[in-house]
């Protein structure tokens, strides 16, 4: 099972993601983010408005047990939902931990 391949665009299985909330940041532009999921690889986010895709951005991860995590990644892809903007955003480089132990 650690060589499967999760669908056509990743490669790291997504898990559903508890933080309460988060930003990021794009072009010194701070946008308030909900976290829907995240891997090893990547996150992906509602907001209340499209995000720029193939724009590059922090994403501040605030969490319970390592505090403030920042981590660069470009925007792969955005659409409408009823919630917002759907977006997802691919980390530059993957996480070095787990991501279900930092919640």
């Amino acid at each position: 099972m650690h060589n499967v391949t999760y669908g056509y665009r990743r490669i790291c299985e997504r898990r559903p993601c508890f933080f309460a909330c988060g930003f990021i940041l794009l072009n010194k532009d701070t946008y308030s983010v909900g976290f829907e999921d995240i891997s090893l690889s990547g996150v992906g986010t509602i907001t209340n408005r499209p995000l720029p895709i193939n724009s590059y951005v922090t994403v501040a991860l605030n969490t319970k047990k390592k505090g403030l995590i920042l981590v660069d990644g470009k925007i792969c892809w955005s659409k409408r939902v009823d919630r917002g903007w759907r977006s997802g955003i691919v980390f530059n480089k993957k996480l070095s931990f787990e991501p279900a132990v930092i919640a």
